[in-house]
């Protein structure tokens, strides 16, 4: 069992596991390596390096040779040793390590050099510079007030302003097939559904992407939360818009799911939020009597009125029969009561419930 808690830059760039789910070369490893970044949060600023640099070598290895990138490795190599390794130590270098870091160094300075071709122009992502370089007049809403304040946009939808934060939108709303809104602070929003026109909130970096739904969005310091209450929701990140390449990194929400943006990090992780509502109208109250129920069955109905996917082994949980009365009680309550009484565990990965179980005699 490796110990990726104790995972460091080269430690990434070694692994095989992690360079083939890097370049996408094998699918069945998105769960495992999504679920790492996820338990360990403090090695996600790692994970990142990694991924740009192994992204980095593979697009500037396509250009050069083999014996080019042999000799940069080599002509690297041999300035470090004269530079600043002392001979003692060159002695125990281990050359499988030095090659990863000959690998790394080569990208950084391949990158360093392609950037300073190119020159991209700084990517301001804030609320302040969303505002000053937009191209059109915005109207900007700010609530001093110290209650929420409710704001009916040209299109019927409605936010709730959280006190001391602010929205600014186009007028008129509608641009390019576009309703967009730049947030800062914290906004739920009520969105009127229009599939000719879509909507856009900017906030601290994140771009939240909806046709009608609810959601809250929480842009504090450098991270955003968007929480889904009804619909769904997608989110990516603003760095990645325009790199189709890292477009798969945009996350698709439904009910009861968040995503949490580090904009430090440019990263995503999705997860369950702290209550889950059910999705059910009132008149419809769902039925939580289990009498000697298949736990498929279980599963199913918490799965139809939360909205939260279950992902079970039901091969080896088909004997698994519940008979418990549940009410009221929050989901996580239920699914803890649940799963003790049926000898099983469970955990949260990608906004999902994964339950592990031996089964049940």
């Amino acid at each position: 069992m490796k110990e990726y808690k104790n995972y460091n830059l080269e430690d990434f760039l070694l692994d095989d596991s992690f360079r083939n789910w890097v370049l996408g070369e094998d699918v069945r490893l998105d769960e495992l390596w999504i679920d790492i970044s996820q338990r360990y949060p403090e090695k996600q600023a790692i994970i990142l390096q990694a991924k740009d640099l192994i992204l980095t070598w593979r697009k500037q290895n396509s250009a050069l040779t083999n014996d080019e990138i042999e000799f940069q490795i080599s002509r690297i190599l041999k300035s470090t040793e004269q530079e600043s390794i002392p001979e003692y130590k060159v002695a125990t270098v281990n050359w499988k390590w030095w090659t990863a870091a000959a690998t790394v160094v080569l990208a950084l300075g391949i990158g360093w050099l392609t950037w300073r071709g190119i020159k991209p122009s700084p990517q301001p992502f804030t609320y302040n510079a969303y505002v000053t370089e937009n191209p059109v007049p915005l109207k900007e809403i700010v609530n001093t007030t110290d209650k929420s304040l409710k704001i009916t946009l040209p299109d019927s939808s409605i936010i709730e302003l959280t006190p001391k934060s602010k929205i600014s939108y186009a007028q008129p709303f509608v641009i390019n097939k576009k309703r967009e809104v730049f947030l800062s602070g914290e906004a739920f929003f009520r969105v009127t559904k229009d599939v000719q026109n879509p909507f856009f909130v900017y906030a601290n970096g994140l771009l939240t992407r909806v046709v009608g739904t609810c959601f809250l969005v929480k842009a504090s310091g450098e991270n955003v939360e968007v929480l889904v209450r009804s619909g769904r929701v997608s989110v990516v990140a603003m760095k990645d818009v325009n790199n189709q390449k890292k477009r798969n990194t945009e996350l698709l929400l439904t009910p009861n799911q968040q995503a949490t943006f580090s904009a430090k990090d440019n990263l995503i992780s999705k997860s369950i939020i702290e209550i889950p509502l059910a999705l059910v109208k009132i008149d419809a109250k769902p039925d939580f009597n289990f009498e000697n129920k298949p736990i498929s069955s279980v599963f199913s109905t918490l799965e139809k009125v939360y909205g939260i996917p279950f992902v079970y082994d039901n091969t080896i949980m088909n004997k698994c029969f519940l008979r418990v009365k549940l009410n009221d009680e929050p989901f996580f309550t239920k699914l803890d009561i649940i799963c003790q009484t049926i000898g099983a565990s469970y955990r949260i990965s990608d906004g999902q419930v994964i339950i592990t179980s031996e089964g049940c005699q």
